[in-house]
């Protein structure tokens, strides 16, 4: 039991200590062949109108690649997607950009939608940010996977303390 909370606590550390990095932070994605797809990702910029945030996959993965910024239920900008050196990539810096302005510790919403070529295998891509932080928006299989293994963490501490008395 200690150990599971040693264990628990440890984790969750690294995780904090992972999302706290404000130099720059990446997430990636990773879509099924042939099919439109859209993910999103939570920025966070670290410091007001310092935002350096570029999305990128392989040309030859993805026949379509665009992003939107979202500030709540507020758009905020679409990006297109151009081609540059074999990759599609999308770079956005919002102290260039002067049609929006993004504020230091304030979460906005990052969708990235497009098309994934016909491979033979997954088409992956990735978010880079800069001056902020970045992570996936966990999808609800996500969520359900969290609850089951903690309900397994739990039967299996009851299980021990049952054979322990």
């Amino acid at each position: 039991m200690k150990k599971t909370i040693q264990s628990l606590v440890a984790a969750a550390v690294l995780v904090a200590a992972a999302n706290s990095h404000a130099a720059g932070t990446s997430a990636s994605f990773e879509e099924a062949t042939n099919g439109a797809f859209a993910e999103s990702f939570v920025v966070t910029p670290a410091v007001t109108n310092k935002l350096i945030l570029r999305v990128t996959g392989l040309a030859s993965q993805f026949s379509a690649l665009s992003a939107s910024l979202w500030s709540g239920v507020s758009q905020i900008a679409v990006f297109n997607s151009v081609s540059l050196n074999g990759n599609r990539t999308i770079l956005v810096s919002d102290a260039a950009n002067s049609a929006f302005s993004l504020l230091a510790g304030q979460a906005y919403t990052l969708k990235v939608t497009g098309t994934s070529a016909a491979l033979p295998n997954t088409a992956k891509g990735a978010v880079v940010v800069n001056f902020g932080t970045v992570s996936p928006v966990p999808e609800p299989e996500s969520f359900a996977l969290l609850l089951a293994g903690l309900g397994l963490i739990g039967a299996a501490t009851k299980r021990s303390r049952q054979k322990s008395a």
